[in-house]
């Protein structure tokens, strides 16, 4: 069944409402529940203190590099009532979006510049992966300078202290851990706070249909942290949600009508100058590709040209979907990124989407549906990344290519609330009252 969209127009901006039934936002809900209720559960096979539970507790989040607001979406979805003390994006687009659904008390452009802005519970940070990406062939590491906000955030948990922290970045940043060791020691981390590293991907963790692997720092203060070993206890944790995460809806449901106002086709078709005797690089490429493939498969992916025009795709774009459809047997159902070169492009087969990127484009092909080609919008792809359109609201004057680049640099909604999970659950929230009243007590005698 496919949602519809309605539009309600707000002062901030537009509300998107699935109807008539949200099937979506109750599958979003209920993965929320499910994901709190095994964590929980867990915790309590583990001997962890009963009076632990993060339901008891006030929580004030606060995060840099914040993208889209995963962490409030998450703390939603998980039930729990948190207030958001700022949030920092360098993304105008990021901030207007953040401004317009959760309204932090402070909204910054730079980490950099930011202020002391008060005490937190909770903090998170997902910061720029791109000097660690594999897919980054002129990658720096930690002499890219946008790795300075890792060492602000860093900063930040060393000053502020809060309860719990979670950092989020790709899986390429294994590689440089040993370097993330000493700069944790350095800024006086590994005394005061127990570090753990999750690698999770939505698909592999949550069943989902999206792809995005990650690595996750869950920081836990070590004067407020349960007494168990906390590595055990995220290993099982993470093993139970596997194993009984219930399967998500058909990959159908998340694509919206083509009455929707954020479904129109999106045209990237750049003009090139024809010069006499002028041949793109591409073109040698395809055709060495395809002496490696079945001369069946390749008469079969033919078909697929007439409708890769009508989506907007280059001849480019349309020759590297019709040679990774063919390499791989021409499967029924296919997804494939065709922003990259043909040999590079990342796929995807029985409902499995690869992972989103800013600049991504992403065709879905299945010959079961009358409408076997499409190109997934950027409010599609908001969905696949666990966000619920139903709830939230966005700006005016947001087009289709600012949405695209919001949902590439969002953090999973149901990952982030899964790793926010495990790290509030192993706070003692009793120990972690009794100290904010004594710092209190100390504040006021002084």
């Amino acid at each position: 069944m496919v949602a519809k969209l309605t539009r309600q127009t707000q002062r901030k901006g537009t509300k998107w409402h699935l109807q008539p039934e949200r099937i979506l936002t109750r599958h979003f809900e209920q993965r929320g529940t499910f994901i709190k209720k095994l964590v929980l559960e867990r915790a309590k096979k583990a001997g962890f203190d009963a009076g632990n539970g993060p339901d008891a507790a006030t929580h004030v989040l606060a995060s840099d590099c914040s993208g889209l607001g995963s962490d409030c979406m998450a703390m939603k979805r998980l039930g729990l009532t948190c207030s958001h003390l700022f949030a920092s994006d360098v993304s105008v687009k990021s901030r207007r979006f953040i401004n317009a659904n959760f309204s932090p008390k402070h909204l910054v452009a730079n980490a950099l510049k930011r202020l002391d802005c008060g005490s937190m519970t909770g903090y998170s940070c997902g910061f720029p992966c791109q000097p660690f990406s594999r897919l980054n062939g002129r990658r720096k590491a930690w002499a890219d300078k946008r790795t300075r906000l890792f060492d602000v955030a860093l900063k930040t948990i060393s000053t502020k202290e809060p309860a719990w922290a979670v950092l989020e970045n790709v899986k390429g940043l294994a590689k440089y851990y040993p370097q993330v060791r000493a700069k944790i020691r350095a800024q006086g981390l590994t005394k005061k706070y127990v570090t753990l590293v999750a690698p999770m991907c939505p698909r592999d963790l949550l069943k989902e249909h999206a792809r995005r692997p990650r690595l996750y720092l869950l920081m836990v203060r070590r004067d407020v942290a349960v007494k168990a070993d906390l590595v055990h206890f995220v290993r099982l944790a993470l093993s139970d949600i596997c194993k009984s995460m219930p399967k998500p809806l058909a990959l159908e449901s998340y694509w919206l009508s083509k009455t929707g106002p954020s479904v129109s086709k999106t045209r990237h078709q750049k003009a090139v100058k024809k010069n006499e005797g002028f041949q793109p690089k591409w073109v040698k490429r395809h055709a060495n590709l395809k002496k490696n493939i079945r001369s069946d498969h390749i008469m079969k992916a033919k078909l697929l040209a007439a409708p890769s025009a009508d989506l907007g795709l280059t001849p480019r774009e349309s020759g590297a979907l019709q040679i990774e459809w063919a390499r791989r047997g021409c499967p029924n159902t296919f997804l494939a990124d065709v922003s990259q070169n043909a040999g590079r492009v990342t796929c995807g087969i029985s409902g499995e989407v690869p992972t989103l990127s800013c600049s991504g484009k992403i065709v879905s092909f299945d010959r079961s549906t009358p409408n076997t080609l499409k190109l997934v919008s950027a409010a599609e792809k908001l969905q696949l990344q666990g966000v619920d359109l139903s709830r939230v609201t966005i700006p005016k004057g947001m087009t289709e290519l600012d949405m695209a680049k919001l949902a590439g640099n969002a953090m999973h909604v149901d990952i982030m609330a899964l790793a926010m999970m495990l790290a509030m659950t192993m706070v003692n929230w009793n120990k972690y009252r009794l100290g904010s009243r004594m710092r209190t007590d100390k504040t006021d005698k002084h």
